[in-house]
């Protein structure tokens, strides 16, 4: 695993476990009848906050990817007068590109590398 996936697998679900886990050293050494009860709960809810931070961070992520392929599927309906998906067999795009495939990489990187917002 590199340095970069522990990185982002500790941050995603090592911190929100530690803080958890903190919560319950608290109740084991406080015990129940003193503050311990409320600092488990403080620290499962910032535990769970961080995890969903990180959770709904990476589906926002993934959306802008979404985006930017169906922004490339316009592209292509632009440039060629048919959906990517509605392009008869045998057919090869006239710009040199050998494929419907390598012609939708290029325009989902164009989309990916452009100032422009979809």
């Amino acid at each position: 695993m590199s340095s970069e996936r522990r990185l982002l697998f500790s941050l995603r679900y090592v911190v929100p476990a530690v803080v958890c886990l903190a919560g319950v050293v608290i109740l084991i050494v406080a015990g129940a009848g003193g503050y311990g009860p409320d600092a488990l709960a403080g620290l499962f809810g910032a535990g769970g906050a961080i995890y969903l931070m990180n959770k709904f961070m990476r589906m926002g992520i993934e959306g802008d990817a979404d985006r930017d392929v169906e922004e490339a599927r316009r592209m292509f309906l632009d440039r060629y007068g048919m959906w990517p998906d509605e392009v008869p067999a045998g057919w090869v795009p006239p710009d040199g590109q050998p494929d419907v495939a390598s012609a939708m990489h290029v325009l989902v990187e164009q989309r990916r590398h452009s100032k422009i917002a979809a």
